[in-house]
């Protein structure tokens, strides 16, 4: 209803501005009048009553048809009885008040228009999903056999108390003895019966093809005798809808002097033609007994139609009418139109749901036999991939993450070391001290300052004494041997050795302490990398579903938009344009269906631009120029349905 919510509000304004006009006059009989009290409170309380029943806003919901019969109720008791009014001297306030009365009932049957259009729209959305359903089941011979297979028990079951009523039993069995012996004989069952004998013993592809075509032939006529009814109640409401738009959404008040005249007979016009379109679509006849399927009845849509007005000359008469329309004529109508749906329409949940239930009742022993099997490795799995994740996380991105944190904050517990501190420094030291003793017990250097000479040159790395009496003792191993000279200058060079070992390894371990932040940064990107990559799938995966979703809202704005471009072209327009009423209803049902498949894709300025749209598409009435809003549609927002 939110396509048709502008116009019933615009409607409201029209009544409203009316209101006004009646209000200016009233005022001023009262300041001519004798006494004002009982007519002030007469109009006082029309006015509460009008006030109960206006629309404040466009997004004000429609009432209950229910709850609208209960405040039309409490409103009749309220006007005066025709009686009061019928007198043969009528003063000015009181046609005034007779005025404001006749605004009540205008009032009450717009509120119950409201509710009739609502109530024939979403049948007409209802009846369409009905008979898409079955235009699916349609495209697909195995849907077909589906079908059959999910109603064969209800169909036994029909079969089966048909024949076991007596009274149509004991009819068959006395037609077929009241029948001569040779007709009996020649009864076309027998031939069928013969038919199928000589199929059942000679059987081939083409007739076991035949066979299955013949089998699958009573569903698709029972199918497509459910979609033509359908499509006859579906295009009533639609013809409605585009009937009442037409007639009755529409208040003239150009007219400064307005009297009660100027609204009573579009007032009783309107009533009488929403209480004969409910009395027509409400007969059980026309839609399950007759067998005709057309909706086109000239009483109604040929436009020459006159609603009835006898006996609607007081707006207390209307009231009463309204009453009656929205607690008898609707809830029948309802009744009809449910029926028809439960009939006609797709079969129930148990219907088509039995067959996949009881295949599942049935293997509900293995099925829970394999879960019980399974289950305990599922369990493990899954608790492993768990724990896997969980050591993944600590090792590989805490603990990296935590040891760059102490790396930057200079924390000697994260230095990187391939040796300790002080070794280099105490192998030097004892270095110097063994080449000194060295030189020095074989006096070659007596002076006291030699030592420190020989240190500070062991220091840069010159051991040329030591390497001097290394030389010399290899001419004569065995005496340097037992002197001890030469074992000892091996044991000065291999911790020369060592030294230069150390010293290169303090290079290298000053190098790793200057690169700490990058060897920390590479020691934390696989974990990273992995977590990322992790989580972008998982994102990646609800945002393809997503995607999808929103793909789907496209098509779904998409084929809305298509519909309604069909339904214009595919309309036949009356001489000066304007749609039939059929089609202007089935255009008013799509386009609410269009509305609200929008608003969950367009925000803000585009969603305001497009129910624009939607409002001058309900609002023309000539096939050329909703078209060309259609087109206008279509390319500005090409962005959703392209």
């Amino acid at each position: 209803m939110s396509a048709l919510k502008s116009k019933l509000y615009r409607l409201e304004t029209q009544l409203g501005e009316l209101h006004q006009r009646i209000s200016e006059r009233i005022e001023g009989e009262l300041r001519h009048a004798d006494s004002t009290e009982p007519h002030a409170k007469q109009l006082l309380i029309l006015e509460n009553i009008i006030a109960q029943l206006s629309f404040s806003s466009k997004s004000q919901n429609i009432l209950h048809h229910g709850k609208l019969a209960d405040v039309i109720a409490q409103s009749s008791n309220e006007i005066s009885k025709p009686a009061d009014f019928s007198t043969s001297q009528l003063d000015g306030i009181t046609l005034r008040l007779n005025d404001v009365a006749w605004l009540v009932s205008a009032k009450a049957s717009t509120q119950t228009l409201a509710t009739v259009l609502k109530i024939f729209s979403n049948n007409v959305l209802l009846l369409n999903q009905e008979i898409r359903y079955w235009e699916d089941v349609q495209q697909f011979d195995w849907c077909i056999g589906l079908y059959a297979l999910q109603t064969s028990p209800l169909k036994a079951w029909q079969k089966y108390t048909e024949l076991s009523q007596p009274d149509k039993g004991d009819n068959l069995v006395s037609s077929s003895r009241d029948l001569p012996t040779a007709q009996r004989s020649n009864q076309p069952l027998w031939s069928s019966f013969y038919n199928s004998v000589q199929r059942c013993t000679s059987p081939g592809l083409s007739s076991i093809r035949i066979g299955l075509h013949s089998s699958l032939r009573r569903p698709k006529l029972e199918i497509q005798r459910k979609k033509r009814k359908l499509k006859a109640m579906r295009d009533f409401n639609a013809s409605v809808v585009g009937l009442l738009i037409e007639q009755c959404l529409s208040y003239e008040t150009d007219s400064p002097e307005v009297s009660s005249n100027d609204i009573s007979y579009l007032v009783r016009s309107r009533v009488g033609l929403m209480k004969s379109l409910l009395q027509f679509g409400g007969d059980e006849d026309k839609w399950f007994t007759s067998s005709s399927t057309t909706t086109d009845n000239p009483v109604f849509f040929d436009g020459k139609y006159s609603p009835p007005v006898e006996g609607l000359e007081h707006p207390q008469d209307v009231l009463e009418e309204l009453i009656h329309v929205l607690k008898d004529l609707i809830p029948r109508f309802q009744q009809i139109t449910d029926k028809g749906v439960s009939e006609f329409g797709r079969p129930s949940p148990v219907v088509r749901y039995w067959l996949p239930f009881s295949l599942a009742l049935v293997s509900a022993t293995t099925s829970l036999k394999i879960m019980k099997d399974l289950g305990p490795i599922l369990i493990d799995w899954i608790s492993n991939l768990g724990a896997t994740t969980i050591d993944f996380w600590r090792n590989w991105v805490i603990d990296p993450m935590w040891k760059l944190v102490r790396t930057i904050r200079h924390d000697e517990k994260s230095e990187i070391a391939l040796m300790s501190k002080n070794s280099l420094e105490a192998d030097r030291a004892s270095l110097e001290r063994m080449v000194v003793d060295f030189v020095l017990d074989r006096g070659e250097q007596g002076h006291p300052s030699a030592a420190d000479l020989i240190a500070h040159k062991v220091r840069e790395g010159d051991l040329t004494p030591v390497l001097r009496a290394y030389e010399k003792d290899l001419r004569s191993p065995f005496i340097g041997t037992v002197r001890g000279d030469l074992v000892r200058a091996l044991l000065i060079q291999i911790q020369k050795t060592k030294v230069d070992v150390e010293i290169a390894m303090s290079g290298i371990d000053a190098l790793l302490k200057s690169q700490e932040l990058v060897f920390g940064f590479v020691g934390l990107t696989p974990g990273i990398l992995i977590s990322y990559a992790s989580i972008r799938w998982f994102f990646g995966v609800l945002g393809s579903r997503r995607g999808f979703r929103m793909g789907r809202r496209q098509d779904d704005l998409r084929y809305a938009l298509r519909n309604i471009h069909r339904i214009l072209s595919s309309s036949n327009p009356a001489v000066d344009g304007r749609l039939p009423y059929k089609s202007r209803g089935l255009l008013i049902c799509n386009a609410e269906i269009l509305l609200t498949k929008a608003q969950t894709m367009l925000k803000g300025a585009d969603l305001r631009a497009f129910q624009e749209d939607i409002a001058d598409l309900v609002d023309e009435n000539r096939a050329d120029k909703q078209l060309q809003v259609v087109e206008r549609m279509l390319w500005t927002f090409s962005k959703w349905t392209q």
